[in-house]
């Protein structure tokens, strides 16, 4: 009987009975695409992994910075802004305000059993004014069917998923006036 190594013997190229190797398949693309070797800046692992550590290090340094300065900006003076006479609204009667500037507005709404309240006017779904139906007692975005509880200023219907901004209010000499935006 024979043995395991006799009847597996290596036969190397050149040797009478082998077979030659075919052409190796990375030798096509060496020349197609030559990469020289000793002109590579080798990077290691230690040095990925600094890399990576150190963008992380950077990501999160930023977001807290960001964090910060968001937490800051909202305790920022507030803009005090007359808006109304205290007998200028009937009762389920609304008015539209510029509040904190021209550019940006408010509704005060004199509900019935709970008084004024103001919100701002601006659709958290995509901006768009809402109005006061005072039948329903609700606010109504027209672009997208929007609907919000006037009472609380709570999402009620629509796509809207985030109740609208409530304008705190101060009254003083028998006049209204709009002390800040209170986002939710």
């Amino acid at each position: 009987m024979e043995s395991a190594t006799h009847r597996f013997r290596v036969r190397r190229q050149g040797q009478p009975g082998s077979a030659p190797h075919p052409p190796e398949p990375a030798v096509e693309w060496r020349q197609e695409f030559p990469y020289v070797w000793s002109e590579d800046e080798v990077v290691t692992r230690r040095d990925t992994l600094f890399f990576l550590l150190a963008g992380s290090g950077a990501l999160c340094l930023a977001t807290g910075t960001l964090a910060l300065v968001g937490a800051v900006s909202e305790g920022s003076p507030a803009k005090v802004v007359p808006i109304a006479r205290v007998d200028e609204l009937v009762e389920n009667g609304w008015k539209v305000f510029a509040y904190p500037d021209e550019y940006a507005q408010g509704i005060l709404i004199n509900l019935p059993g709970k008084g004024l309240v103001a919100y701002s006017d601006v659709c958290t779904h995509l901006s768009c004014a809402v109005t006061y139906q005072p039948e329903s007692r609700r606010l109504y975005c027209p672009c997208h069917e929007g609907l919000f509880d006037a009472a609380t200023g709570d999402v009620l219907a629509g796509p809207p998923t985030r109740p609208l901004p409530i304008i705190e209010l101060e009254e003083r000499q028998g006049t209204i006036y709009a002390v800040r935006m209170v986002l939710r």
